[in-house]
Parts: C-alpha cells; sequence; structure tokens
C-alpha cells in the first residue's frame, strides 16, 4: 500500500510538474507571438510561417549552443524596410527576399567560424561594457514608443472614447502584473504576464474591444503556405547590410539573457556558437518562406522576471508554436489579443531590457568621469534614440543605416579612435642618498617582520578576490595546512560516510571560530579556584544557525559545539535541474529571527541560487547581519553573492576552479548531502 500511494505521489507530481511547465512555455509564446506576426503581417509573408520558422529556429539554436541559452527566436524587425523594399522592387515576389535572407544567415554562420577561429579578444576589444550597455538601453528604449501606441496614451487627447477604454485596459493589465509580482513570490509571480493577459483578453472581450470575426472564419486545420527562395544581386544587396544591425542587436541581446541569467553567454558556450545558432535558424526561416529569426528581448525579459530560465521550458513553447502554425483556430485567437493588453505588458518588458543596460554599466564600474565614456554613451543614445540615419546609394542601389544600427557603429568607432585617458601618477624621485636608503631599508624590514603574520592570514583571501576578478569582497577563506588535509579526505570518493561526516564537522567547527572573531562580549564576575574575577562571555542568545536543508545540517553539529545555545531555523530548497534555480519549500524561522546575528549554513557554494533566495528571505524577516559559511565555493556562486548581497560575509575553506555543465563545482567532493547521509 506504502509503495502504491509513493508511486501515486510521484505521478501527481509529475502531472503538477508537466502542466506548470506548459503555462510558463505559453507565457513565452505569448510574450513573442504578437511581434513575430506583425513582422509577416508589415511585409506580406504568411504568420504561419513565420510562427513555424521561429518554433524550428528555436530548436535548431538550442541543438547549437548545447542548450545552454535559454532564448527564443522571432521575427525579426530590423528586416522590415528591407523586406518591403524588395517586395517593392520585384512586383511583390517576396522569394527574392528570401535569397536575401538565406545569405544573412549565411553570413552569420561565416562570422561565427571566424570568431571560433580568432577567440573573444577582438570582439571584447570592440564591445567593451562602454558600449554594450547604451546599446541594450537603446534596444529597450526604441520599443517603448511602440508599446505606447499600442497602449493608446499617445491619442488620450484626442479624447475618443474607445482611445480612453484602451489605455484603461493597458493599465488594468500592467497593474495586474506588478501587483502579482509584488505580492506573491511563488508560481503565481511566475506566470504574472500570462495571467494578465488571461485577463485583460476577457474585460477587452466584455467591453467589446475584441472581434471574433476573424475567429469564426478560420479553419481549425490550416496548412502554412511554404514557398522557396529566388537568389538576385539586387535583393541581396538591399537585405545583406541589415547584418551590421542583427549582429549588434544578437550581440546584445545574448549580454542581456546572460546579465539576466547571471551567466556569460559570450564566454560559455561562446558568441560563436550563439551566432551559428542565429545564422542557422535564419537561413531556415529563408528557406521555407518566414521572416529572418533573431532573439527576443521579450523572451529574454520574461526570463527575467520570472526567474525562470529552462532551456527546456522555451524548447516547449517553440514546439508548441510549431503545432501552432497548423491550427487555424488558435492562431486567429492569439492574433486578437488587443493591442491595449499586449502594450500594458509590454511596457514592463521593454523597461526591464533598458534597465539590464544601466546594470551592465554599473557592474562593469564605468567610470562617467571619464570624458571618453560620456562621448561614447552620449552619442549613442542620442544617434539611437534621435532618428539619425545615413543613405548609402550606388546606382540604383540604396541602402540607410539608421536608429539601433547607426548607434552601436558609430559607438564602436568612437570607443576605438578616441585616446583612453591616462592617470597623472607623480614621477618617482630617484635621488636618494646611500643613508636615507639605508635607514628606510631598515625601517621596511622592521615593519616587514612585525606584519608577516599578518600577511600570512590574508594572502588566501587576496588570491581568492583575485582569481573571481572582484576586489571588494566580504570573503574570509581559511588557510590551514590542517585545513588542506581535512579537505583532500572528503575529496577522495574512498572516504566512508562516517570519516566524511566527522570531518564536516571539524572544518565547521573552524568557520565558526573565524565567523565569531568579530563576536562582542559581555563582562561577568566568576570565582576562579582561587579567587574572584572579571571575565568576558559570549551573549549566546544573540545568534541564529540557519542550515539550508538538507546538507547544510551536516554543519550544524559542529557549530553547536561552539555555541549550543543558538537558535536554530530552517529552510528547504531543492535545485530545479533543468533551471539551476533553487526552489522552496520549508520555511521555518525562531520568532526574534529579526533580532539575531544569522549564520547561514551550506557545504557546496555552487551557483549561489540557494544562498541568495535564503538571504532574500531572512532580509525580509528583518535580519540585518548575516554571514554564510561554506566548506567548498565556486567562483561563479562567490561572485553572485557579492553583486546581489555585498553585505554578507563570506567564509570558506576553499574556493575550487569552476562549475561544471551541471552546476556541480569542480574539484568539488561530489554531492555533500548524499555523501554526509549515505543515500548514494
Amino acid at each position: 500500500m506504502a509503495q502504491y500511494t509513493g508511486e501515486l505521489l510521484q505521478e501527481k507530481k509529475s502531472i503538477k510538474d508537466g502542466v506548470m511547465k506548459i503555462i510558463l512555455a505559453m507565457q513565452h509564446l505569448i510574450a513573442m507571438f504578437g511581434a513575430t506576426v506583425l513582422v509577416p503581417i508589415l511585409t506580406g509573408l504568411d504568420p504561419s510561417v513565420a510562427l513555424f520558422s521561429a518554433g524550428v529556429g528555436t530548436l535548431m539554436f538550442h541543438l547549437c549552443t548545447k542548450g545552454k541559452v535559454p532564448v527564443f527566436l522571432g521575427s525579426s524587425f530590423a528586416f522590415i524596410p528591407v523586406i518591403v523594399a524588395v517586395s517593392e522592387k520585384y512586383n511583390g515576389d517576396l522569394r527574392y527576399a528570401q535569397g536575401g535572407i538565406i545569405v544573412v544567415g549565411l553570413i552569420y554562420i561565416a562570422i561565427s567560424f571566424l570568431i571560433k577561429k580568432f577567440g573573444l579578444d577582438k570582439i571584447k576589444k570592440i564591445l567593451p561594457a562602454q558600449v554594450v550597455g547604451p546599446m541594450i538601453i537603446v534596444i529597450g528604449l526604441n520599443l517603448i514608443p511602440t508599446a505606447l501606441d499600442m497602449t493608446g496614451v499617445t491619442q488620450i487627447a484626442s479624447g475618443d472614447k474607445n482611445t480612453i477604454v484602451s489605455v484603461i485596459i493597458a493599465t488594468i493589465t500592467l497593474t495586474i502584473v506588478l501587483a502579482i509580482k509584488k505580492f506573491n513570490k511563488g508560481f503565481l509571480s511566475q506566470v504574472a504576464i500570462l495571467i494578465a493577459v488571461v485577463i485583460g483578453y476577457v474585460i477587452s472581450l466584455a467591453l467589446g474591444q475584441v472581434s471574433t470575426t476573424e475567429i469564426q472564419n478560420a479553419s481549425l486545420i490550416a496548412i502554412p503556405s511554404f514557398t522557396l527562395p529566388k537568389f538576385d544581386m539586387g535583393a541581396i544587396a538591399i537585405i545583406a547590410p541589415v547584418i551590421l544591425a542583427v549582429f549588434m542587436e544578437h550581440v546584445g541581446d545574448i549580454t542581456t539573457n546572460g546579465e539576466v541569467v547571471g551567466k556569460n553567454f559570450i564566454e560559455e558556450p561562446g558568441l560563436n556558437r550563439t551566432l551559428l545558432g542565429d545564422g542557422v535558424a535564419t537561413l531556415v526561416a529563408g528557406l521555407i518562406g518566414g521572416p529572418a529569426n533573431t532573439t527576443y528581448g521579450e523572451n529574454t525579459s520574461v526570463v527575467g522576471m520570472t526567474k525562470v530560465a529552462s532551456v527546456w521550458v522555451i524548447g516547449l513553447a517553440a514546439i508548441i508554436a510549431i503545432c501552432l502554425a497548423f491550427l487555424g483556430k488558435f492562431t486567429a485567437i492569439i492574433s486578437t489579443i488587443p493591442n491595449p493588453v499586449l502594450g500594458g505588458v509590454s511596457l514592463l518588458l521593454y523597461g526591464f531590457i533598458s534597465v539590464n543596460g544601466l546594470k551592465v554599466l554599473i557592474e562593469n564600474h564605468i567610470d562617467f568621469g571619464k570624458s571618453k565614456n560620456i562621448v561614447v554613451a552620449s552619442t549613442m543614445l542620442v544617434l539611437g534614440l534621435g532618428g539619425a540615419a545615413i543613405s548609402i546609394v550606388s546606382g540604383d542601389l540604396s541602402v540607410t543605416i539608421s536608429g539601433m544600427s547607426l548607434a552601436a557603429i558609430v559607438g564602436i568607432l568612437l570607443n576605438l579612435l578616441l585616446p583612453d585617458e591616462k592617470e597623472n601618477k607623480p614621477e618617482k624621485v630617484e635621488e636618494e642618498n646611500n643613508d636615507t636608503k639605508e635607514e628606510k631599508s631598515d625601517e621596511n624590514s622592521e615593519v616587514k617582520s612585525e606584519d608577516k603574520m599578518e600577511n600570512t592570514e590574508v594572502i588566501a583571501e587576496t588570491t581568492a578576490k583575485e582569481q573571481i576578478g572582484i576586489k571588494n569582497m566580504n570573503i574570509n577563506v581559511l588557510d590551514n595546512p590542517i585545513i588542506e588535509h581535512k579537505l583532500s579526505i572528503i575529496r577522495n570518493k574512498k572516504t566512508g560516510t562516517k570519516e566524511f561526516r566527522e570531518i564536516i564537522t571539524e572544518i565547521a567547527i573552524f568557520l565558526c571560530y573565524e565567523a565569531m572573531k568579530d563576536a562582542k562580549l559581555k563582562e561577568v564576575e566568576i570565582e576562579t579556584p582561587l579567587c574572584k574575577t572579571k571575565a568576558k562571555v559570549l551573549e549566546e542568545n544573540n545568534y541564529a544557525f540557519v542550515p539550508i536543508l538538507r546538507a547544510g545540517t551536516g554543519m550544524l553539529d559542529g557549530l553547536l559545539q561552539v555555541i549550543p545555545n543558538a537558535k536554530i531555523g530552517h529552510i528547504g530548497l531543492y535545485r530545479n535541474e533543468e533551471t539551476l534555480e533553487p526552489v522552496k519549500y520549508y520555511y521555518k524561522m525562531p520568532k526574534d529571527i529579526s533580532n539575531r546575528e544569522v549564520l547561514i549554513l551550506d557545504p557546496m557554494l555552487a551557483t549561489g541560487g540557494s544562498a541568495a533566495d535564503t538571504i532574500k528571505c531572512l532580509k525580509e524577516d528583518g535580519v540585518k547581519k548575516i554571514k554564510f559559511l561554506s566548506i567548498i565555493s565556486a567562483p561563479e556562486g562567490i561572485k553572485k553573492l557579492n553583486e546581489e548581497y555585498p553585505d554578507v560575509e563570506l567564509y570558506t575553506a576553499a574556493i575550487d576552479e569552476k562549475l561544471n555543465e551541471h552546476g556541480y563545482i569542480l574539484p568539488g567532493l561530489g554531492d555533500a548531502g548524499d555523501r554526509i547521509f549515505g543515500t548514494k
């Protein structure tokens, strides 16, 4: 019976997870649907083919990037003017535009191989943070006027009744998203956009803002109008220059996506692979009659807001998109979502993109006290947002570079051509006599002798900071040969459960001693065997330990040996193996937790997701001083902790090399929980 019950519960959990993934996938689908379908509507291409090619292109992209980059590919706006130009030149025959799109895809692929061959150094030089940041800001702000037009705000002065209704619907939709994100941190927060769209659609339907004629006339099953391409140099010459715009857009979107997820996708899986994926997707779209594909900022925003960065969820959205391309009724329903509903949601999404541009500038510590950085950023913003354009005419051919592409090109050139500002440092005075040098040498020797122990103690910390690339960090690394010895034992896969557990406890004691070095003591009177005297004792009731279940409990015994009267809280988190994001399933803290200094316990600081989530919960409960204790830490987790919670001190016994593709620390010691409890 117990076995049957367990199997039933597992089956229910699997069904629940499946339903959640479908809902999350639908949210991604809705985020990209409007823009993806809008491009073919404006250019004369088949919307169903656009939907099909977006789904196939997304799957191809994930294949090329080894399933590491959570993006959705949709129709590129950059190609609208050139597709229209080709259509006019060739009497509406869009097959010639398809040929140009294929060539762009091939150029993409060629660039990806060049980057693989010559490396990222030149790319990093060409696209530093002071260029990429403003570029991302321009991408987001350029989209906001479109969102405002969709809401009806730009026409509100007319006093038209329908316009006022549109603004109200958009406001309600936006408010619903914000309210859900503010007051709910669970699954509802993840699907806030979808909920808002559904409610906005229902309200619009009730107010007569939705035409059902298109839905009624649509066929249940409809085959997309696939077409084969034609090639002509004239059409290729018109479309190919757009590669400048879409390349920069790609870099910006991939950078933004990485910032949102907390990873550097430019380096891993590599810009060459993301470009290859984009190129293959665009090539496929051109072959079947769809618009060129590109990475979608809308879906990146969804990832950022929902904190669900699962490639599997986005892949499921792609599969659904492919299936829906053949369902005429559903396509009609989605296409009838009123502009005010999409506009209300888009305002939030596009604003999120712009904020990420600012985040790039802040996190890279771009100094705007330097005139070069000011010139580059301001010029890009003016050109990107001011409607500037340059036309290149050669015979009958005319190519216009404007907006984001012009801003990116000029920003890159200015950054390369303008000289770097040098700091004026006073020259060293070398005119010292021998007596002075000898005196200074003696003084230095004395100082070195006095500070030798102090320098030895901080060398591990300094090295760790240099390793991670962060100068200002609350990180403390134990530097002790005994610790090194103990770590070697627990790293060994042959070490048994008993010994592993005992050494975890021992190292935890060392970490607790180090973490308590700033503890405040109170003076009390005691009596020794010989006399009365004053002594200093610890206020144990000022502290609480919070192990992250389950592995964190393996460190708890060690800390209780040091401070036995500390209160204990528990937080249960498990790692989603697809998203690598923490999922909270249990949270219980002492009632007075806000008045205590809290030490969080987790043997492994890997991605930093569980650590950050725990700290967030404690801060929401009013805890002001938090320390994090781990046996082994990864640079990725340390960086995340430092970026999100720089006030939290980290105490660790070792900093390892990196995380593998599954999010495990290398060289590490395996799954700490399994080895502590003997479950494997």
